[in-house]
């Protein structure tokens, strides 16, 4: 499965519905996003898998230009959630 193709569309579709402008292309953060994804899969049984979860998403969301986001607007906050909720059901399906 291209994981980057999927996260790409997840991206595109948050970006529709949020109206968040991104800093970095949706193909180059959905590469971004499927490493982090691999990466946060081989702590899936990790006691700390919560926090390195929302440390890969602070990650992302610096990565996507929304750095801000914790004390931002809702449209970003929303954004970020999407992305997280992506990127934790990736990573546990992939193990």
């Amino acid at each position: 499965m291209n994981h980057s193709a999927s996260f790409k569309a997840l991206i595109e579709q948050a970006v529709a519905e949020t109206g968040v402008s991104l800093e970095i292309s949706s193909d180059d953060l959905g590469r971004y996003m499927a490493e982090r994804a691999e990466h946060l899969a081989t702590l899936v049984d990790d006691p700390g898998f919560d926090f390195a979860a929302r440390a890969e998403r602070d990650n992302i969301a610096l990565k996507a230009g929304v750095g801000a986001w914790k004390v931002g607007r809702a449209v970003d906050q929303q954004f970020v959630g999407i992305l997280q909720g992506g990127l934790i059901m990736d990573a546990r399906l992939i193990t």
